[in-house]
């Protein structure tokens, strides 16, 4: 049984709401790289925040969550890449036949050059592996609790760095009951990486 923290960016009402007892709103959106599930940065409080600040600008926040990973489909294994590459032949025979073209991953509007952010491509071999494995779970297969990957983006952090600045592992949490607990961020670990206080903020004290 392999658990993990996660950190999830967000509004200082989410936070709220969800040190307040409510689930995760799994996002669904077409270019979601690993898929519909709720989404977090594997032990980055940083990046977590930086994320909530770019999108939630008015009162970015942050929740901790313990979670455990259970049948994880594991990109940062062999066995995990083996599984998404057989998806991905088996997703373009698929198109083939109905006649559909490949979607295509693309850059988002403020991404760097080259940092395919919007995984349009990814998403749609990630649902044809699900569904695959959700058809053939007479065969033994287990349909999969979570998904687990390293995300390469931003610059490199010197030059001829192999290392980018945004890189970070990210979870998308397809089953709610992997989610065992929901927490603050300790204001130690906050003064640590120099975050102000998210839980300090009007919209989240008066919620």
């Amino acid at each position: 049984m392999a658990i993990v923290l996660g950190y999830h960016g967000c509004s200082a009402r989410t936070a709220h709401d969800l040190l307040s007892g409510s689930q995760f709103n799994p996002s669904n959106k077409p270019y979601d790289w690993l898929g519909s599930g709720s989404y977090f940065w594997e032990s980055d409080i940083l990046r977590a925040y930086e994320w909530a600040k770019e999108r939630r600008s008015s009162a970015p926040c942050i929740v901790g969550a313990v979670i455990e990973l259970g049948n994880c489909l594991d990109l940062t294994t062999q066995a995990g890449v083996r599984a998404v590459k057989v998806a991905y032949e088996s997703y373009v025979n698929l198109q083939k036949k109905t006649g559909n073209a490949l979607p295509k991953n693309k850059a988002g509007e403020n991404s760097k050059p080259g940092d395919r952010v919007l995984r349009y491509l990814d998403r749609a071999v990630i649902d044809h592996l699900h569904a695959n494995y959700k058809a053939s779970q007479s065969g033994g297969m287990r349909e999969f609790d979570t998904v687990r990957a390293l995300f390469p983006e931003g610059y490199s952090i010197y030059e001829d760095a192999g290392f980018w600045d945004k890189t970070h592992v990210q979870i998308a949490v397809r089953r709610q009951t992997q989610i065992l607990g929901v927490f603050r961020v300790p204001m130690h670990q906050l003064k640590n990486l120099d975050i102000s206080d998210p839980y300090a903020c009007a919209e989240f004290v008066n919620e």
